[in-house]
């Protein structure tokens, strides 16, 4: 009798042991950066990186190096060196209008509800003159740091052949 109790027991004790180990959730891995950063939220990175376009003028990749995803610079290293993409970089790619905005004002994210989130899209509201038009600028946590990852596209006359960013400059 003996042999069949400690023979119930011991299973049962092992999964109770189980289900007890404290496990930390994959979602917190939130991986590391190569390149420098900008300190601050998705919303303010965004919002900084907006400022900074606009008071440059500039597609100059090492200077915006902070403000990027080390995957969407690598991207945008390469697509340099390629001639379909002339036309895009020399613009605006940044933006769904070629013409560069004047101002720009990025939506909170202080709605997002998930703390833990690894990429948050943002609206970015843009205007030019009395132009006025929608983006969304993805925000992805690389490390301790938010960067651009990508530009949906939602203004309207876009200048770019697809409707994002990183779908603009693949050549698939």
């Amino acid at each position: 009798m003996r042999y069949s109790f400690l023979s119930v027991i011991a299973p049962c004790a092992l999964v109770l042991t189980a289900c007890t180990t404290p496990v930390t959730p994959a979602f917190k891995d939130i991986g590391t950066r190569s390149g420098p950063c900008v300190a601050g939220g998705p919303d303010a990175v965004a919002q900084q990186f907006y400022d900074y376009r606009i008071q440059h003028r500039s597609n100059d990749l090492t200077a915006l190096r902070p403000y990027l995803s080390d995957d969407l610079a690598a991207m945008l290293t390469a697509a340099s060196r390629d001639s379909r993409n002339s036309a895009l970089l020399s613009a605006d790619p940044f933006s769904s209008r070629a013409t560069p905005a004047q101002t720009a004002r990025v939506a909170s994210a202080s709605t997002i509800p998930n703390t833990d989130a690894r990429n948050i899209p943002l609206r970015v509201e843009l205007t030019q003159g009395n132009q006025r038009w929608l983006d969304e600028v993805l925000m992805v946590r690389e490390g301790q740091c938010w960067a651009v990852d990508d530009v949906r596209y939602l203004g309207g006359s876009v200048h770019a052949p697809a409707g994002s960013l990183r779908q603009s400059i693949e050549h698939r």
